[in-house]
């Protein structure tokens, strides 16, 4: 007597149309933690640049560190900052703060999946494509104290003094 072994075309059929089932529920999870992903760098990235920011006003006014109204600028909202002691002025300060041109000295982006842009005068953009990250609507924004003003002193009273951090996810 001859003994059948396999399957039958039923019970692989059966098996297919599981594992179609589950593909079907699957696929939207997985596509939507690359998203997740996404918006998580961007919030880890704007933890990062308020935390660098915090960390320079601080220091930029302890007497071990020196700084000095920036050369050659004739602004007095504009300061350097020398973090090291080598006598090399490396930072800019607007205010007090990190200038939109500072964040990508100041902060290590590993990842090359993320690219800047320096839109308009005061705002610099970090997100997933190379250009017009801003119309992706999934990237991180940062202002500039001040914004586009160049004011004749820094105000801590003005609304535009504090930087502005802000994370668009619509898009991710």
């Amino acid at each position: 007597m001859r003994r059948k072994t396999g399957f039958t075309l039923m019970e692989l059929l059966v098996v297919f149309v599981i594992l179609g089932v589950l593909a079907a529920v699957a696929a939207p999870r997985f596509i939507n933690l690359s998203s997740e992903a996404k918006v998580k760098v961007l919030m880890t990235v704007s933890a990062s640049v308020k935390a660098a920011n915090d960390q320079l006003q601080i220091l930029s006014k302890l007497p071990s560190y020196r700084s000095r109204p920036a050369e050659n600028r004739n602004r007095a909202d504009l300061t350097e900052v020398d973090m090291d002691g080598d006598g090399i002025f490396e930072i800019l300060l607007k205010c007090g703060f990190l200038d939109d041109n500072e964040i990508v000295k100041r902060i290590d982006f590993s990842d090359e999946q993320l690219f800047t842009e320096n839109i308009d005068y005061d705002k610099l953009y970090i997100g997933f494509v190379e250009k017009n990250i801003k119309s992706s609507q999934c990237y991180f924004m940062y202002r500039q104290s001040m914004g586009e003003t160049i004011p004749t002193r820094c105000d801590s009273s003005d609304p535009n003094f504090e930087p502005t951090y802000q994370v668009v996810s619509t898009g991710c």
